[in-house]
């Protein structure tokens, strides 16, 4: 039987972003209902970074597969991405492989648009501010998904050497036109870099943390009121994008709660200080999804969600894609 292999382009062809948001809440609601198993992904260390293996079974759509990917740190240097990767989907009757799938552009869009699922279901709906910390694809990504999403008026990148923000501005700049809500026309949101954090921050509704800090990439007392955190970057426990008053401070929702307590260092290292207890995370993202918790702040300062991904998430993506694929004719059939 022949595989559909499907490179970035076809991935990103055949996914618009309202798909990758409404494939994300498919594959929490899974995650929380008990109908996917997703275990806690493998790690194996190389010279050069992890590798991760992350496989899931998807029972009500259905669909299981695994991805496997690398986190390369220094690969931006070279010019590569520093996340890349594969996901392999099969057919959920046969067992068979179905196709095989750029994982890199995947992580990307299944990412963002968890994020976006979280903005969409906590966030402040006159929220047009967003800022973002990080320049790598991942900003870029979340820039480029929100904006499909939301009406945004405006976007400010961060970046530790500021050069790469400017990089990044600059390029969104070009492609304005397309960041615009799906389906609509409005005007499209002014992007420019930003040095200092605390500027960054000021009548901010919306904040993504995209990035491989250690501490703690700005102060939860620059926040605006209300403000919606995304925080993506943190998926070791020695990482840490966001201060423990701000987890203090806001209403914490996360991916997963056994993944979240097991990787998302933003969670582990104020635990560890004794800082917060397990009591800090109120709900998963997809117990609001299923109906078991209510959406919106509940009465706190803000809101944070904490993300470290999960597998759920790329064969729900994964299944979607290759859905849409199949009908468009996308990819290459490859015997195997």
């Amino acid at each position: 039987m022949p595989i559909r292999v499907l490179s970035a382009a076809d991935v990103r062809r055949a996914l618009s972003a309202r798909d990758a948001v409404d494939a994300m809440r498919a594959a929490f609601g899974e995650l929380s209902g008990g109908t996917a198993t997703v275990p806690v992904r493998s790690h194996l260390e190389s010279a050069r970074g992890p590798m991760l293996v992350m496989p899931a079974v998807l029972g009500a759509r259905p669909a299981l597969g695994a991805k496997v990917v690398s986190v390369f740190p220094d690969n931006p240097s070279r010019g590569a991405p520093a996340v890349q990767g594969a996901v392999l989907l099969l057919d959920a009757e046969s067992g068979r492989a179905r196709a095989l799938l750029d994982g890199t552009s995947l992580t990307e869009m299944r990412t963002a648009a968890a994020s976006a699922l979280a903005t969409e279901l906590l966030a402040r709906p006159d929220a047009d501010v967003l800022t973002v910390f990080g320049a790598g694809a991942q900003g870029r990504s979340h820039v480029e998904m929100l904006a499909r999403t939301r009406r945004l008026r405006e976007v400010r990148i961060v970046s530790r050497s500021g050069a790469s923000a400017e990089r990044l501005a600059a390029r969104l700049s070009e492609i304005a036109g397309t960041l615009v809500p799906e389906g609509g026309h409005g005007v499209p949101p002014i992007i420019h870099a930003v040095r200092h954090p605390a500027a960054a921050l000021e009548d901010a509704g919306l904040v993504v943390t995209a990035t491989s800090s250690t501490t703690p990439v700005f102060a939860a007392g620059d926040l605006a009121p209300g403000a919606h955190v995304n925080a993506v970057g943190a998926y070791r426990p020695d990482m840490q994008e966001i201060d423990a008053d701000l987890v203090r401070r806001a209403r914490v929702v996360v991916d997963q709660r056994e993944a979240a307590w097991a990787e998302a260092g933003d969670l582990i290292v104020p635990a560890e200080s004794g800082l917060i207890g397990r009591d800090a995370v109120d709900a998963e993202i997809g117990e609001i999804v299923n109906g078991d918790a209510p959406p919106g702040r509940g009465g706190r300062d803000f809101t944070l969600f904490e993300s470290v991904g999960n597998a759920a998430q790329d064969i729900a993506i994964a299944e979607t894609a290759v859905a849409s694929a199949e009908r468009a004719n996308l990819g290459v059939l490859a015997p195997f």
